[in-house]
């Protein structure tokens, strides 16, 4: 049998599912191996199935140099049912030696609802300084639909020049639309 490290035995998988099995060893069963859910660890624990999760996301800079044509996506759409609640956004931009020359600011959305902004400023993507930054929320309400990702988008036209990469730390729930919301 191979050793669990193995990646070439047990290729490591993408996306993990609450039906995806994992091996357990049973302490009150002789140390009987079983299979366990990934759903059932997550009731054990006591995690309800809409709790928060974090996405970290690398924006390489092709991607970065691109934007206006071709948006990035931060989280996955969340299926059938279902819609994203984001509850924190959190960047950090290690900066290459050439600055980004982003106008206007970069925009988060779920699907064309934007829901905060990256600055394109001299301290934020425009840098060719490392920065940590928060991205602006807007005040307003938006209306999401589900089974929509969140994306970045850059206005108006793609940057002419940049290197660096931005790190995306998204904090947020899947929550199943209908008469349990």
């Amino acid at each position: 049998m191979a050793k669990i490290s193995n990646i070439t035995a047990y290729p490591t998988i993408s996306n993990l599912d609450g039906s995806d099995y994992l091996i357990i060893t049973d302490a009150n069963n002789s140390l009987a191996t079983k299979t366990v859910t990934l759903s059932q660890v997550q009731s054990f624990l006591g995690l309800a199935s809409d709790s928060p999760v974090i996405a970290n996301v690398s924006v390489s800079s092709a991607t970065l140099l691109t934007l206006a044509t071709t948006p990035a996506t931060l989280v996955a759409a969340p299926g059938a049912g279902k819609i994203l609640d984001i509850i924190s956004i959190m960047c950090y931009l290690d900066a290459g030696a050439t600055p980004y020359d982003f106008t206007p600011s970069l925009a988060i959305k779920i699907d064309t609802a934007s829901i905060g902004s990256i600055s394109n400023s001299s301290t934020a993507m425009n840098s060719a300084v490392d920065a940590t930054f928060k991205p602006e929320t807007p005040n307003s309400n938006e209306i999401y639909p589900p089974n929509t990702a969140l994306t970045l988008h850059a206005g108006g036209s793609n940057p002419t020049q940049g290197t660096g990469v931005l790190y995306v730390n998204v904090y947020y729930r899947v929550l199943t639309v209908g008469s349990n919301f």
